[in-house]
């Protein structure tokens, strides 16, 4: 959702990675993602975070979201790009590479996640 104009940008179905074996492994495993599909990691509590590119054969973009669903960063994660990409929050949202800049996504713009998973 748009932070400013509250505009409905994007709908992405999404993996849950709720355990710390799920968080580690991340799309690890996986060897590509739809259109409109990503992996949301979801934390006990809102902090600073690192995610790498652990065994991944595909870029992906990197969104940190704090506590109230507000986008704090953006990464465009490229394979060969193993330094570590590091934001502050509770989730973080792995989406296809380009995702947020194809559909307008920027810092400041929301995320609804479903009760169920806050």
């Amino acid at each position: 959702v748009d932070g400013e104009t509250d505009e409905h940008l994007a709908t992405v179905d999404v993996r849950i990675a709720d355990t710390f074996d799920k968080r580690y492994t991340g799309l690890s495993n996986t060897t590509e993602l739809g259109a409109d599909e990503g992996m949301l990691f979801i934390h006990n509590s809102e902090g600073q975070r690192t995610y790498v590119m652990r065994n991944m054969g595909f870029p992906i973009d990197i969104v940190f979201i704090d506590a109230n669903g507000e986008i704090t960063t953006i990464h465009h994660a490229t394979v060969d790009d193993d330094s570590g990409f590091s934001g502050t929050g509770q989730y973080v949202l792995e989406v296809p590479y380009e995702y947020t800049t194809d559909n307008g996504i920027a810092v400041g713009d929301r995320i609804e996640i479903p009760e169920a998973y806050r």
